[in-house]
């Protein structure tokens, strides 16, 4: 069984997890595909995905095609004669001739319980929408976005506190997991896939920066919820004068205050039915920073309009 030839598709750095995780439980990974090299960082030069980087210390042949527009580049995987597709966040949309090629198809990990957050950002939107629980599933691609049948789910409370990074992390170790454990019984058959319900769907769109900015005229919850779903990065962010602030950590509190402005001398921010207290906040060009060493150095005051 572990024999199958297998091709992984994926492309940053938490896609090298499951990867890593087929190659310690020694199936037979004979192929990645990842998206191509990009020009990055402040000398813009053209950096590897960490997939791409991950895949040659095991001596993988690695592929980054553009995209499967070009016939060419279909007729090049289909001569890899795959068993299996594995993908996890490779950024690429999989023509019907790809998905329909492996004898046990292509499977995708997603970062939700679907057909609740299909699309491109699951935990951003489980977070913004104040949810109790997400989890992880695998499921059968078909050429329609994260509709495919679903082979195994796994469900995960959303602790009051937990931000991005923290689901993120907790989501990726029940999905390296729900991955292992599920693959042996998928291929022997032994599992009744389930088709989603395409009516209890929902949609979690691509983020804009637009979509990060923060509305203090919004409830209390609403804006501690924004917080979570982008910290660390890229951040919440609003306009106090005429600087952007980032807001990467903050607390809460129900209370009477007017919204969208600065409450006291300790920057707290009101919000319709209460406050948030900024805890880690990022200037403009400059470094997170703990909002005692933030109200030394930035000027304000008490009653000033946010977002004016």
């Amino acid at each position: 069984m572990k024999n199958i030839r297998i091709i992984f598709m994926g492309t940053p750095l938490i896609a090298c997890d499951y990867f890593k995780v087929l190659i310690e439980n020694k199936y037979n990974v004979i192929a990645i595909f990842t998206q191509p090299p990009r020009k990055k960082g402040r000398g813009m030069n053209l950096q590897q995905s960490p997939v791409h980087d991950e895949s040659l210390k095991h001596n993988i042949p690695v592929f980054h095609p553009i995209n499967f527009v070009d016939q060419k580049n279909i007729d090049l995987f289909i001569r890899l004669k795959a068993d299996l597709v594995i993908v996890m966040a490779y950024g690429l949309l999989l023509p019907k001739e790809i998905l329909e090629a492996p004898q046990y198809g292509c499977i995708n990990i997603h970062f939700s319980l679907l057909p609740q957050w299909r699309g491109a950002a699951p935990i951003e939107h489980a977070l913004l929408n104040g949810d109790e629980k997400t989890g992880v599933t695998i499921f059968r691609l078909v050429n329609k976005l994260d509709s495919g049948p679903i082979i195994s789910l796994k469900s995960l409370k959303i602790e009051n506190d937990m931000d991005k990074n923290d689901l993120t992390l907790e989501l990726n170790k029940i999905g390296k997991k729900l991955l292992i454990n599920s693959l042996s019984n998928y291929i022997n058959n032994q599992i009744t896939l389930i088709n989603q319900n395409d009516n209890d769907a929902t949609y979690a769109h691509k983020i804009q920066s637009g979509n990060r900015k923060i509305d203090f005229s919004s409830s209390v919850d609403d804006v501690y919820n924004k917080v979570k779903a982008f910290s660390p990065n890229p951040s919440a962010w609003c306009v106090v004068g005429k600087e952007n602030i980032k807001i990467i950590k903050c607390k809460k509190k129900h209370t009477e205050s007017l919204p969208s402005i600065i409450v006291n001398d300790k920057f707290h921010l009101g919000c319709k039915n209460g406050l948030i207290e900024p805890l880690i906040v990022q200037r403009e060009g400059k470094k997170p920073m703990n909002i005692d060493e933030f109200l030394k150095g930035f000027h304000f005051t008490v009653g000033q309009k946010i977002n004016a």
